[in-house]
């Protein structure tokens, strides 16, 4: 049960970085030069796409993360605030560079990345305490896991001495799970197939083998598990109240940060006041139709489009 006086606003906590991307007819073999005749940027980064997911869905977003001195770091930093995000307490370290990923795809949609994390990885526990305004009571704070562990943990042991409510989307899951005395401190953990099962060590492949896994990751002591299952739709447990949401019918082409749209819709409707089955569902319909899209955040849709994708499968 969420028992939270939401304001509207959440910080959001994560990686950005640029995505420099050619499309080829094969990869290349070890030294070997492959010529093309494209090449584009797109903004990423787990952290960068929910804040611009939850930004469009309507909340009050406050981006706090650390960018370099490089010509990408003010990219980013103007292509979100182009979507309405605060970009005013995002970090700058002068000495290294926005996160990016080198990505080549071949004909046949198969990729090769090369990528470095860059400032991102240099957001630090310390960063956190000297920012610590921040991490405001009725805020939401909607973490990933491409940043530093260290950092990240004590940003959620902030946000609950603060009595703020803590959404971690675990991505990438951490090999060695969370400690035991931060579980308890996170009040929803969302996890996909792939990471519930890195987590809880169950293979979650259908809905009765969520079912155990999310018993698992109640058990580890997260307050509100919820697994996405892709195109199988979301399951989740609320005490003893047993969620299961069907997927939506739409025809998908590209999957690209679905999961980062669906954790920023849900915070996104949430921190408005909606009850968590509604909101569960806004973001359900939201990371569906971001399938139907190529591209991350450009893949993010209009609440409008929203709206009308939920009236049509009531």
């Amino acid at each position: 049960m969420i028992d939270y006086a939401f304001n509207g606003e959440i910080l959001c906590m994560g990686s950005m970085n640029m995505d420099l991307v050619m499309v080829m007819d094969r990869l290349p073999e070890p030294g070997e030069t492959v010529l093309t005749d494209n090449f584009s940027t797109y903004p990423g980064g787990k952290g960068g796409n929910q804040a611009v997911a939850a930004a469009i869905s309507g909340a009050r977003v406050q981006m706090f993360t650390k960018l370099g001195g490089d010509g990408f770091s003010e990219e980013l930093i103007q292509m979100m605030k182009e979507k309405g995000v605060d970009t005013s307490r995002i970090l700058r370290d002068p000495e290294s560079t926005a996160g990016i990923a080198m990505i080549r795809v071949d004909k046949n949609g198969q990729n090769s990345i090369s990528f470095t994390p860059g400032s991102n990885a240099r957001l630090s526990p310390e960063d956190v305490e000297e920012n610590s305004d921040l991490f405001k009571r009725g805020r939401i704070l909607l973490l990933t896991m491409e940043i530093a562990q260290e950092t990240i943990f004590r940003a959620i042991k902030l946000a609950h001495e603060n009595g703020m409510f803590t959404i971690v989307d675990p991505a990438p899951a951490p090999r060695n799970g969370f400690p035991d005395s931060i579980a308890p401190l996170i009040n929803l953990i969302k996890p996909n197939e792939s990471e519930a099962r890195i987590l809880t060590g169950i293979d979650v492949h259908d809905r009765e083998s969520a079912r155990i896994a999310l018993q698992r990751l109640s058990s580890m002591g997260f307050n509100l598990p919820i697994i996405t299952l892709g195109e199988k739709g979301v399951v989740g447990v609320d005490g003893n109240d047993f969620m299961d949401l069907k997927p939506f019918d739409v025809h998908c082409v590209d999957t690209t940060a679905a999961g980062d749209v669906f954790s920023g819709a849900l915070a996104a409707a949430l921190s408005k006041g909606m009850h968590l089955k509604e909101s569960l569902k806004w973001a359900n319909a939201a990371g569906a139709l971001s399938t139907t899209i190529s591209g991350a955040q450009t893949s993010i849709p209009a609440p409008k489009s929203v709206e009308k994708l939920l009236r049509r499968q009531v």
